[in-house]
């Protein structure tokens, strides 16, 4: 095996998806890596650029890295398409496995996302679990699915959020202070009913929750205690319900003796999970090889 080098600059490709939709990966190659390839990526309102420092910093511990965003977030391109959560998870899932695995001559990647960019590769392999080989794991920081309004006061904010969803058509994260991406109601109002009803299920009526114990690959889950979007129990949730023995809930906040309690963005980009969690998501990713 040669030498290994590390090179921080990112390389971008355009991956051409379908409807004339565009899809941004940016690379931060490491040559000879001895893991597998990490696929990062971001939630709704977002952008690759809350990866970029996560990935740097995997980076140079010696894992080549990529960072995937979202048709029509970043440099990404809706094309003719305005997709939901499960058009993100069904089309573009694969097409970036693949091209990753493509790009790299590797058999399997780990995925390491934040918010609903964590559950996306759980709707696709739910739906085709002869697909997992292709993941040796996944990293889900601050990310659920149905778990966010156990309780009235919860679903009353889902429920005005969801009705304004469909008076604006889309939502201006900008505007609104929810991050550096409008939002289009797609992906909104399935993430609004799935957590006002606590029910995943797909368009056709599939059954999420039930086929996560086909998905028997290691799963990391990371979780806040500020965090309302995606709360400790609802990470726990959908983590017990995972087919793999080897999956573990990490929860950040001062109860737990961490310098703060982690809100949503804050888990993935702030001073203190650069210091607290960042190398513990090294650690997990390590001990998977």
């Amino acid at each position: 095996m040669g030498q290994a080098t590390v090179v921080n600059s990112i390389h971008k490709i355009m991956v051409k998806g379908k409807g004339g939709s565009r899809i941004s990966l940016g690379r931060l190659s490491f040559a000879s890596s001895r893991f597998p390839p990490v696929i990062l990526t971001h939630g709704t309102f977002s952008n690759g650029g809350i990866c970029r420092r996560l990935a740097l910093f995997l980076n140079n511990k010696g894992f080549d890295c990529w960072i995937y965003e979202w048709a029509g977030h970043g440099k990404s391109l809706y094309g003719n398409l305005t997709p939901d959560a499960e058009g993100h998870a069904l089309h573009d899932v694969p097409l970036v496995v693949n091209t990753v695995l493509e790009e790299t001559r590797e058999q399997a990647v780990t995925w390491v996302a934040h918010s609903g960019g964590g559950f996306l590769p759980l709707m696709y392999l739910a739906r085709n679990p002869d697909q997992l080989y292709k993941f040796k794991g996944l990293v889900m920081i601050g990310s659920q699915s149905f778990g966010a309004a156990p309780k009235l006061g919860m679903k009353i904010v889902i429920l005005l959020f969801w009705l304004s969803i469909k008076i604006w058509g889309k939502t201006p994260g900008p505007l609104f202070k929810l991050g550096p991406e409008d939002e289009t109601q797609g992906f909104l109002s399935q993430w609004c009913s799935w957590n006002f009803w606590g029910k995943w299920k797909g368009r056709d009526k599939f059954d999420y929750e039930k086929a996560l114990s086909q998905i028997d690959i290691p799963a990391l889950g990371i979780a806040g205690t500020g965090d309302i979007i995606a709360p400790p129990a609802g990470v726990q949730k959908l983590i017990a319900l995972l087919g793999s023995e080897h999956k573990k809930v990490l929860i950040f906040g001062k109860e737990t003796g961490f310098a703060e309690n982690y809100t949503h963005p804050r888990l993935i980009a702030c001073k203190n999970a650069q210091k607290e969690i960042w190398p513990l998501i090294l650690n997990w990713l390590i001990n998977l090889i």
